[in-house]
């Protein structure tokens, strides 16, 4: 057998492998967003409750580090379907603004509506990423399966 065959017969193999393993880079940065949007969702409670101004500073900065993560979980997910061109869908699920304007606001103008609207905000960006990680598990798995 020659090399060329040999390369051609492995090249599933391989691009499976790399299809799992930048899913698996896609799972930690999610699971890591996950956590910094719980740990911003707890800090808008207690913005909600008695927060002020280093509340709001520090709820907004978890989001900002929440947004990094996302932000290398999508780069992931890219370089996955890139893999597999099965995971479109799932990048579109991916959306995150949470921050700007209502970023803002919250932290200048920092009253209950403000906060409220943050904290929506951030539940709905939670549950995004519970989704892709649910999405993104299930098609690991399927290719582990194979």
């Amino acid at each position: 057998m020659t090399r060329e065959m040999a390369s051609t017969r492995t090249s599933p193999l391989r691009r499976r492998a790399e299809a799992v393993h930048a899913a698996d880079v896609a799972l930690r940065h999610l699971a890591r967003a996950g956590e910094l949007l719980d740990s911003a969702s707890d800090w808008g409670r207690f913005d909600l409750i008695c927060g002020g101004v280093v509340s709001s500073l520090i709820k907004h900065r978890r989001i900002d580090d929440a947004e990094d993560e996302f932000n290398a979980a999508r780069d992931a997910l890219r370089r996955f379907a890139s893999s597999l061109s099965r995971l479109e869908d799932v990048d579109e699920t991916i959306d995150f603004e949470i921050g700007g304007l209502a970023g803002a606001i919250d932290i200048f103008a920092d009253n209950i509506f403000a906060d409220l609207y943050v904290q929506a905000k951030i539940e709905r960006a939670r549950a995004r990423v519970d989704t892709a990680i649910e999405q993104v598990g299930e098609i690991r798995q399927a290719l582990m399966d194979v």
